[in-house]
C-alpha cells in the first residue's frame, strides 16, 4: 500500500468510527459497557494509548532501534491491554478524548516524515520482516475497524432493547 493510499484508509476509518459514537452522551460514553467491561470512553483510551504505543515505535524505528511492541505474542498483547485498561478507567472522558484526538494528529505526522520505501520495502526496519504500512494498519484503521464494530453492534441492540 502506497504512502497517500494508507493516509486516506488511516482518515476514512477514523471518519467511520467518528460516526459510530456521533450523538451519544457523555453519559452513555462513559457509564455504559460496550464490550465486555469496556465503555465507549474505555475503548478511546485503549486506541490513544495504541497508537501513542504506535508513534513511540515510528520514532524509535526512525533511530534505527528496534521496538519491543513488535515482538509481543498475544498473552502480552491481552496483559497490557488489561493493565491499560485499569490505569486509564478512572480518567475524565474529557481528558480521554483529548488524547484520542492528539495522538490521531500526531500519528498522522509522523507519516509524514516516512518515504514511500520506508513504507512498503519488507526487511527496511530492524526487528521488522513485513513492510511497515501493515504495521501502522493494524495499529491505526484495522483496530480502529475493530472497536467500531463493537460500538456499532452496541449501539444496535441498545436501539432494538428501547
Amino acid at each position: 500500500m502506497d504512502k497517500a493510499a494508507l493516509i486516506r484508509r488511516i482518515q476514512e476509518e477514523r471518519e467511520r468510527f467518528l460516526k459510530a459514537i456521533e450523538g451519544l452522551t457523555p453519559q452513555e460514553m462513559s457509564q455504559e459497557p460496550v464490550f465486555g467491561e469496556w465503555t465507549v470512553k474505555d475503548i478511546l483510551a485503549h486506541l490513544a494509548v495504541w497508537q501513542g504505543r504506535l508513534i513511540t515505535a515510528l520514532f524509535q524505528l526512525e533511530q534505527g532501534r528496534r521496538p519491543k511492541d513488535l515482538t509481543l505474542s498475544e498473552m502480552e498483547m491481552n496483559a497490557l491491554n488489561e493493565r491499560f485498561f485499569r490505569e486509564q478507567r478512572d480518567r475524565p472522558l474529557e481528558r480521554v478524548l483529548a488524547d484520542f484526538h492528539g495522538t490521531y494528529q500526531q500519528l498522522l505526522r509522523r507519516l509524514e516524515r516516512f518515504s514511500e520505501e520506508d513504507l512498503v520495502q519488507p526487511g527496511r526496519f530492524p526487528g521488522l520482516s513485513e513492510p511497515l504500512w501493515s504495521l501502522i494498519a493494524a495499529y491505526t484503521f484495522e483496530h480502529d475497524a475493530e472497536h467500531r464494530a463493537d460500538i456499532e453492534r452496541w449501539r444496535e441492540h441498545k436501539q432494538a432493547i428501547g
